[in-house]
Parts: structure tokens; sequence; C-alpha cells
């Protein structure tokens, strides 16, 4: 028999194994190139609206490719494991090692070769359907649907890097063993490993302790200055806390059960299975915890981010439209702009104009580093504001311009202030700190703002030099509705600044860009219009990704416990001659799925709230925001739905394997 044939009848012979393993790197294949059809599509990145789209969909494609990593490593390594007995056969009938890399190697290229081809025809076809299903979701328009050298490139070369690890570690695994080693390999793999209760209790605590971190950091004031330290720990710990929960939890569970001897002896046999398959799927367990537990939690939050995307334009922006005009640059007059944005179906409701001067005065110690002081006038801070402050010409009022709630303390201006200007001393003194926004923030009206009296405001202009500009504030009817005089108001003050010099600012230096980005305008619906595609599309690329962990946690649960079949139909045969009876038998294999196919999800759903209840702190709390439990509700009922539906199927599949 010649080599070829040999792999051949090998194939054939192990049929199951080989589609199976055949199509779990398909799939890989498969939603690597679905995924690069978006990622890599160009129109996408031309569209104004979604700019910042790259960085939007990078870290699931990350997570992509470190969910592919374990996904078709561990497909492999229980591919070859259950064939090793095979290997150490034709060993024993003296075939040399190096016979038994080519053969790993010939038959692993033909299986990359089929996966790879299968994968991108299948993927060409289904990536037209999901890219449609993302433009209409997002709402991002007509975007052509394009194929280019870089998708392919990408999925290939991804899988093929991912896959060739994958070989090496089994071939060097499989070479470093002497042939008794390789012919009870089954055996070896079966063996218990070492129980241990008291890690199992130290990782539940490890887990509870790390979760109360977790919200502790965000709910407590004090901890709010090294929240991003103390999220990393708890996170940390609750990954660890996991794996030695899910290795050791059920020997903790079984030597409670002990004291207990009524419910001890009538669940031994599922008691002691489950404790046994927890320990050989500690990793897939885990890995299904986490990919459940990261399903849930973005999606939850992309949906409450889409939900509160009004409410925070509305914070975030006090006025509908806001742009500033210098000397040189956005100086329309008045009857242009009234032409542009005052429309009969959507009227211009209210116009104000407010002075500022920026002054920048250099720090004796650091030459590089500035003081900025940015005035305002009474009576324009009182009408914007509406309030009716007074002032003596050596007092000032410290505005934040903020959210009151998201206000930080900053005690800078609060101390008195003092200028050198035009031959004489400029002394003002704090009457008051008010925490309000009344302007759109920019790079030019910053969170601090100084505000004096008009004479003292005409008195700096004069003695100091520094950067004079306008602020024009506009509200219309129906903000929503203003998206496109906005669009005409940009498109107009875009040809107007291309005839004029470039800004020149007494202290700052900008490039092109930047300058034509301070000077655009700012407004309520163009932030409002970002905020939603980009959660559409954050919610689109959660959504796909969730699908395949979702898809790939059950199909490494269903690899796993099917490729077990034999030994457990030995094992229930040898049950069965003892007396346990076929519904006994049913009985059992029922309540063991049920614990494989649920505890990691429901696990899973418990962290994700967890984290959602935590982040929560910082808008007032789970109590304030209850349609953060609504959306949570709905995921984590939808995941658990369909579990239940692949349970049903796997359990039905599993009896049937076993009564043949």
């Amino acid at each position: 028999m010649i080599f070829n044939q040999l792999v051949w009848k090998m194939a054939k012979g192990n049929r199951g194994k080989y589609l199976f393993y055949y199509l779990c790197n398909s799939f890989a294949v498969l939603f690597f190139f679905m995924y690069s059809t978006i990622y890599f599509n160009e129109a996408i990145e031309e569209v104004k609206v979604v700019e910042g789209i790259r960085d939007i969909l990078t870290i699931p494609g990350v997570g992509l490719v470190l969910f592919t990593v374990f996904f078709i490593t561990y497909a492999h390594r229980i591919f070859t494991r259950r064939r090793k007995k095979e290997f150490g056969l034709l060993m024993t009938l003296g075939m040399s090692k190096r016979d038994i890399a080519r053969l790993l190697l010939l038959e692993n290229a033909l299986i990359a070769t089929a996966s790879i081809v299968t994968g991108i025809v299948s993927g060409m076809v289904f990536s037209r359907l999901i890219f449609l299903l993302f433009i209409k979701v997002t709402g991002l328009g007509d975007i052509p649907f394009n194929l280019s050298l870089e998708m392919f490139i990408y999925s290939i070369g991804a899988y093929l890097g991912i896959f060739l690890i994958s070989v090496l570690i089994t071939l060097y695994l499989t070479l470093t063993k002497t042939v008794s080693q390789t012919m009870k390999s089954d055996r070896v793999a079966d063996a218990i490993k070492h129980r241990s209760p008291a890690f199992g209790l130290l990782g539940v605590i490890m887990v509870i302790g790390s979760a109360v971190l977790l919200y502790s950091t965000f709910s407590n004031p004090s901890m709010a200055g090294d929240a991003s330290a103390y999220l990393l720990m708890s996170t940390l710990g609750i990954l660890m806390g996991l794996y030695v929960a899910l290795s050791q939890g059920m020997s903790f569970f079984m030597k409670l059960a002990r004291k207990h001897k009524p419910y001890y002896y009538s669940e031994l046999l599922p008691l002691s299975s489950l404790e046994y398959k927890f320990k050989q799927l500690t990793a897939i367990m885990l890995l299904v915890t986490i990919m459940s537990m990261v399903t849930i939690f973005y999606s939850t939050t992309i949906l409450i981010i889409n939900s509160m995307g009004e409410q925070q334009v509305m914070d975030d922006n006090p006025n509908d439209l806001t742009f500033i005009e210098t000397e040189t640059k956005n100086n329309i007059s008045s009857e242009e702009l009234y032409s542009i944005v005052d429309k009969a179906e959507n009227p211009l409701i209210e116009h104000e104009s407010v002075k500022l001067f920026a002054y920048y005065e250099s720090d004796p110690y650091w030459e590089e580093a500035y003081y900025e002081y940015v005035f305002i006038g009474l009576s324009d801070f009182n009408r914007i504001a509406g309030r009716e402050e007074n002032l003596n010409s050596k007092e000032y009022i410290y505005l934040i311009n903020d959210i009151p709630k998201y206000a930080l303390p900053d005690s800078t201006y609060e101390h008195g202030l003092s200028f050198n200007g035009a031959g004489r001393k400029l002394e003002y003194t704090l009457k008051e700190t008010i925490i309000d926004q009344i302007i759109n923030r920019t790079r030019i009206v910053p969170t601090s703002i100084l505000v004096i009296s008009d004479e003292e405001f005409v008195e700096i202009n004069n003695a100091l030099t520094g950067d004079k500009m306008k602020v024009h504030i506009l509200n219309f009817q129906d903000w929503k509705a203003s998206e496109i005089v906005i669009n005409e108001l940009k498109n107009r003050l875009e040809q107007y600044n291309n005839t004029t010099p470039p800004y020149q600012s007494d202290r700052l230096s900008y490039s092109e860009e930047e300058e034509e980005y301070f000077l655009q305008p700012t407004s309520k619906v163009i932030n409002y219009n970002y905020i939603k595609n980009s959660s559409r599309i954050m919610f689109f690329v959660t959504t796909f990704i969730s699908i395949l962990f979702f898809f790939g946690s059950f199909i490494l649960l269903y690899l796993n416990i099917f490729s077990n079949t034999e030994e457990e139909k030995a094992k229930y045969k040898k049950l069965f001659k003892i007396g346990i009876t076929k519904r006994e038998i049913k009985k059992l294999v029922s309540k063991e799925m049920s614990v494989l196919f649920f505890f990691a999800p429901l696990l899973g759903c418990s962290l994700a709230f967890v984290y959602i209840i935590s982040f929560a702190q910082d808008v007032g709390g789970i109590l304030e925001n209850p349609q953060f439990l609504v959306h949570f509700a709905r995921f984590s009922g939808v995941y658990l739905l369909i579990q239940t539906g692949y349970y049903f199927y796997s359990r039905k599949k599993m009896i049937r394997e076993l009564e043949n």
C-alpha cells in the first residue's frame, strides 16, 4: 500500500471526524472573510458621517482573531487526540516519526486548502447579504459592495497563521512521545486531575470579591481617581477566579454534598460525572463564560448608548448651533447667514452673538507651557445664561462651562487674577464660581471662562494682546430637522474661508486640517447623528461577533461532547449491566448536558449584570435607569432561549447515539 493510499483509507475510515474538522475550519475562514468585507470596504471610509469607523471596527476584529485562535486550536486538538492510537499502531507496524509527520502535514494541507476554497466561496455569497444588512441597519446610504485583494489576504493569512501554529504544536506533542505513550494516550487523558476543594472555594471567593471590588469602584467616589487600576484588578481577579472555580469548584461542591448523605448518595453518579467533565472542559467552560459575558454586556451597552444618545447630545450641547467668527474667518454678513439658516419649514427662533477674548500668559518655569484665560463681558453672560449677576470693576466670576454633575473641581482661577499690560497692572478678585454650561464647548470655547464687567472687558482688550473672536449662537424650532441648513452653512463658510488668509493666533498654531476643524460649526444634530450612526455600527458589528461567539461556543461544546460518544456508550453499557435502566440513563444524560449547556451562559449573564450595574453608577445608578435592566433582560433572554433550543437538539441526538 503506497503512502497516498494510506492517507485516503484513513480519511475514509474517519470521515466523520474529518468532515467535522473540515467544517470547523471552513467556518473560521467564512467569518474572517465576511468581517473583512466590512472592515476593508473603501467606500465606508469615505462616508463622512461614519468618520472613525476603522477604530470602531478594530476591537471586534481583535476579538474575532483571539476567538479563532482558541477555536481552531481546540478543534484541531480534539481531532488529533482521538487518532493518537492510530499513530501508535502505525509506528508499531514500522512507520517512522518522519512518516507520521508527513502524514499529518499532508492531510492537514488538504483540509486547509479545501477549507480556504469553500470558506472563501461561501463567504463571497453570504458577505453580500451581510453587507447589505449592515448598510440597512446603520443607515449609511447607498454604499457599493466590492471585493479587494486585502480582503482575501487578510482572511487567508489570518487563518493560515493560526492553523499552522496548531499543526506545529500537534507535531511536537506527537513526535516527542514514545510508541507506548501514544498507544495509551486516551487512557492518560481520561485520568482524573487533582481534586482540591480548598482551591475551588478560593476561586469562588476571588470571583465574588472581584465583583464587589468592581461595583465599589464605580459606586464609591473615593475610588474614582484610580478607577482604571481598580477596573483592571477586578477584571483580572474575575478571570483568574473563574478558571480556578471552574476547575475545582465541583470538588468543593462534592465536599459539601458529602455532608448531606441522602442527597449525596442519590446524586452520586451525576455529581461524579460532572466533576470529571468540569475538570476536562475547564478551558471550554471558561471561554463560553467569557464569550457570553462579553456578548451580553457589549450588546446591552450599545443599546443603552443608543437610547441615551439624545439626552447626551442635549447635555453636551446647550445650543442648537454655534460657530466662531474671527476677523478673517467665518466672517459672513447677517443677511447671508439668515438666508441660509432661517427657513420657513424650520425657522430660526434665536440668534445671539457674544464676544470672547483669549489671553495667553507664558509659564515662568517651562518654556513651552502657558496659561490660558478666556474672558466674556458681564452683559453677554447674563443675556445668554438668563441671569442677573452684578460685578464691580475689580471682580470676576469663574464660570465652569460644563454640566454640574460631571464638572471637575479646578482651583486654577480661584485665587485672583493679575496681569501687566499697557503700562499698568490689572488685578481682579473672585466673587463666585458658577457651574453651568451655556455655550457649546470647542477648542476655542473651553470649559473655564472668566466673566468680568463690560468696562473691564473693553480695558483688557485694549491693554493685553490676545485672540479676539465672536461666538454665534443659533437655536431652531426643531433642531433635529436642521441638518440640511447646517451642512449648507458649513459649505458656505468653507468657501468664504478659502478666499481669506490663514487664521493667526497670538499664541497657538494650527495646521490646515486643525484650522478647518475648529472653524466648523458645532451642533446638536451633527453630534446626534454621529452618536446614532456609531452606535448602529457598533450594534451591528457586536451582533455579528456575538453570533460568531454563540455558534462557536456551541460548536466547541458539541464537538467535545460528541467526540467521546464511543466512551460514553461503553460507560452506559456497563451501568446498564449493573441495573441502571434506560429511563435513568436518559435522566442522567439530561442532567449532565443541562449543566454543561447552561452553567457557563448563566454565569456569563451574571457577570455581565455585575458590569452593567457597576457602570450604571456613573449615570445615577440602576434604579434611576431602569432601561439598563430592560436591555439586559432582552439580550440575556434571547441568548438563553437560543441556548435552550440547542440543548434540546443536542440532548435528543446524544440519547439517540447512546441507544444505537
